[in-house]
């Protein structure tokens, strides 16, 4: 169905201060074009991932669920977000579930699996993350945030020349990143477990950084 210009004008709105990271005032525009047409189902997956944002994760949740509901599980980026919202509740089984039925109509997704990825590790599943994070690289070798999630995985495994290997391509790929001192601290770390414990058990990780948007 055709889109009413009001609609759209309201969206591309929200869409920008969304990227403005006002993420408040982009909920807004994006309930104002649903207002106008109500079957604007990517209005309902940006209030998901703003909803996110705001860490309001029970309504980014119902959100995504809405976006499934009137694209007929046709558009796959909600049920990415979805698996997100769910995995921050610790749903991982429902999450898991979600994000392979996005999957499903675009296999070679790499925002669904790097998705997919940071979910089997939430889960404790660091063999199936591992594939998963490899298929995202696979897809789009600049995601820099693939990296910084394998060299968790490899940290959970006392891998650490893997570590450093997947910092360094992590620290290439996103100089200027939010998450760089967090890196160069690990990536220190590594070096350091590298040399003077090379049998040590393995390490608890920090939280890896997740993509806003998937």
């Amino acid at each position: 169905m055709q889109i009413p210009r009001k609609a759209r004008d309201a969206f591309s709105k929200g869409t920008q201060l969304l990227a403005a990271n006002q993420t408040a005032a982009s909920i807004s525009e994006f309930q104002r074009a649903l207002k106008i047409f109500p079957e604007f189902y990517e209005a309902q997956y940006k209030i998901g991932l703003a909803s996110v944002n705001l860490h309001r994760y029970q309504d980014a949740q119902a959100a995504f669920e809405a976006s499934i509901e009137v694209s007929k599980g046709r558009y796959a980026p909600s049920q990415f977000g979805l698996a997100i919202a769910l995995c921050a509740q610790k749903q991982y089984s429902e999450a898991e579930e979600a994000v392979r039925a996005g999957l499903d109509q675009v296999p070679a997704d790499a925002a669904g699996n790097f998705t997919l990825a940071w979910i089997l590790f939430s889960a404790g599943k660091l063999a199936e993350a591992e594939k998963s994070a490899r298929q995202a690289v696979l897809s789009n070798s600049n995601l820099a945030g693939a990296y910084l999630l394998l060299a968790q995985i490899h940290l959970r495994r006392s891998d650490f020349p893997a570590v450093v290997s997947e910092l360094d391509a992590y620290l290439r790929l996103d100089p200027a990143g939010p998450h760089n001192a967090e890196a160069q601290a690990l990536r220190r770390k590594a070096q350091q477990l590298s040399a003077t414990h090379p049998g040590s058990g393995p390490v608890v990780a920090e939280t890896p950084a997740k993509n806003r948007e998937p």
